[in-house]
């Protein structure tokens, strides 16, 4: 009875062993993942050109596109590794850190804050906000937002510049980037402070707009990942795609496709 009861407990042993194994295994690295999978998923936003939008093919399309592409050919050996999910500033980091998504490129700028709870690549592109009004606008720099009605999207850094630098504006918050134009177009709002790289793909399908000169930030976007071990050797190799990308001239290319030289 002894020797059965013994044989019962090593067997439960042995058990409780193998799925502690087999939970291991399956609970692999995220470029170990990736590679298994031959397939990259990354989180792009569908409403701001000239990052990511939806072009009139109903393809994703963009300069983070192109980067996200570019990340899965150096990966992966296959730039059409990829597969694309939606995403707004508001949902990208809960989408990634749920699994929804691999990684984030979607004109997402290091901050203290979002590197509390993600982990950033090396910068791939650098923008600065700015402020964009209609033509006829008297507002001509920031200190003329005090008073006037102000637009940024949520989940983005526009909101903490207006309230730092000119905190006596009226805030009017949108989630999408066209909701924001539509707030100026309509006349709901005199200005939108938003990354200059965001105000020139408004500008440049809208005539009788104008992005004012000055900016008032240093934004440097990043590829966002997840904050874990899992994801630290994806991270390093998504950081060597892009050591690669500027030391071929891929990234000048990938800005010169989509944002020419930016002006008032």
């Amino acid at each position: 009875m002894k020797n059965l009861f013994l044989i019962f407990t090593l067997c439960l042993f042995s058990l409780f062993i193998f799925c502690g194994c087999t939970q291991d295994n399956s609970s692999q690295n995220a470029l170990s993942h990736a590679k298994l999978m031959n397939k990259i998923t990354v989180g792009i936003k569908a409403d701001s050109k000239p990052f990511g939008f939806i072009d009139k093919n109903g393809t994703p399309s963009g300069f983070d596109v192109d980067v996200a592409r570019q990340i899965a050919k150096y990966i992966l050996g296959d730039e059409n590794a990829v597969e694309f999910v939606y995403v707004t500033p508001n949902s990208r980091i809960s989408d990634l850190n749920s699994k929804k998504v691999d990684m984030v490129i979607a004109a997402t700028s290091i901050t203290p804050a979002r590197a509390n709870v993600v982990s950033f690549s090396v910068p791939y592109y650098q923008a600065g906000q700015a402020i964009m009004v209609k033509n006829n606008s008297k507002i001509s720099a920031l200190s003329d937002l005090n008073g006037a009605n102000v637009g940024f999207v949520l989940g983005t850094t526009g909101e903490k510049t207006i309230r730092s630098l000119a905190p006596a504006a009226s805030l009017r918050a949108a989630k999408t980037y066209p909701e924001i134009f539509n707030l100026l177009k309509n006349g709901e709002i005199e200005a939108i402070l938003a990354d200059d790289s965001m105000l020139y793909g408004l500008a440049s399908d809208n005539k009788g707009y104008k992005i004012l000169p000055k900016r008032y930030t240093v934004e440097y976007y990043a590829v966002a990942l997840r904050s874990s071990k899992e994801s630290e050797e994806l991270r390093e190799a998504v950081n060597s795609a892009i050591s690669i990308m500027q030391q071929r001239g891929v990234l000048n290319k990938i800005k010169a496709t989509w944002i020419p030289p930016l002006h008032s």
